[in-house]
């Protein structure tokens, strides 16, 4: 992949977020959502009540042509997408839990997924709750496509804006056809596949809705539960038994003094295999800092894990160190088949 290809995309689409932003008077990441939805459409800007106008559309459709998206590589497609949503984060402040997942992270979950699952033929449904723009799903099914499996997916987003960015974003991959989008609350019953594995970068901090938390083990007695408490427990619910799960989740997410709600939780319907901190130079405070844990759902292909792996991924700059980390997760991987 040529950054030069990555900049070059960027620029144009910036450009045509720019004109649309300006006529349109829309946020930066509104009106990446309509740039990628025209994008989708042929290429071609769609006009609703007179917006944009004739001058425009001849001006974006000129943009999007130059873009040349038929003949780049899908990598350089998401990587011009997912510099476009970082200045969005920027320009519009968008809160924590609208943020994209970092490749960096959701290539571990692609691997340790690959490493877990290692029949390269079989065919895997993998189930997103809290999918955001997408980017997590996105590498991990490209991730397993690439190496052969079979897979199809369900993504669940509660933010209309974000679904769209995620569905288009997906389109302009070419994974739009393995992957089913529901715009719904995760925490509501879900007409869903049960999922092979769950993979989820898990919004943090509290439920408002708490009529619809009391329906969950994982939901306090008095006052807002955790967002990411109960979304761990529904995630479990889709999964298939013995299927696995692998969350970021906050690092101190045992440390709290509500823990033991989910603890007994977990310790009733699923294993507990690794807690991995994710290195501090991902996080621009340590109050943010984030782990990953994986767990598996009580069934009859699973067990509890002789020794929970417990541990700090290394910065992915030192290679040494990382080699080192993925033989240790590759051997305890093995123990677990």
């Amino acid at each position: 992949m040529k950054a030069t290809n990555v900049e070059s995309l960027f620029t144009l689409m910036d450009e045509a977020i720019a004109l649309l932003q300006k006529e349109a008077e829309l946020s930066y990441i509104e009106a990446l959502a309509e740039t990628l939805e025209n994008l989708s459409f042929g290429g071609k800007a769609q006009q609703v009540e007179g917006l944009p106008s004739e001058d425009t559309i001849e001006k974006l459709n000129r943009f999007y042509k130059d873009m040349n998206l038929e003949v780049l590589d899908k990598e350089v497609i998401r990587k011009g997408i997912q510099l476009a949503f970082i200045k969005a984060t920027k320009e519009d402040k968008l809160q924590m839990n609208h943020q994209m997942t970092p490749d960096t992270i959701a290539y571990l979950i692609a691997y340790f997924i690959s490493d877990i699952k290692k029949d390269k033929q079989a065919t895997l449904h993998i189930t997103d709750l809290a999918a955001g723009t997408g980017n997590l799903l996105n590498i991990v099914i490209s991730h397993l496509a690439n190496r052969g499996n079979t897979i199809t997916a369900d993504a669940v987003e509660n933010d209309d804006l974000l679904i769209s960015l995620a569905a288009n974003s997906a389109f302009l991959q070419g994974l739009s056809e393995k992957i089913h989008y529901t715009h719904s609350d995760s925490l509501q019953e879900l007409l869903i596949e049960p999922a092979d594995i769950m993979v989820s970068d898990l919004p943090i901090g509290y439920y408002p809705v708490d009529e619809r938390a009391r329906n969950f083990k994982t939901s306090f007695s008095e006052g807002h539960s955790f967002t990411h408490f109960l979304i761990i427990e529904q995630n479990v619910k889709y999964l298939k038994e013995s299927g696995w799960g692998i969350f970021v989740v906050p690092s101190t997410l045992f440390e709290t003094d509500e823990s033991s709600v989910l603890l007994g939780w977990l310790n009733e319907n699923a294993y507990l295999q690794a807690f991995l901190s994710l290195p501090s130079d991902l996080f621009y405070k340590d109050g943010l800092k984030k782990s990953i844990i994986i767990v598996q759902k009580k069934g009859p292909n699973a067990f509890q894990a002789e020794q929970v792996l417990l541990g700090d991924i290394p910065n992915i700059k030192n290679a040494q160190k990382m080699r080192d980390f993925l033989d240790i997760f590759h051997n305890w991987s093995l123990k677990m088949l």
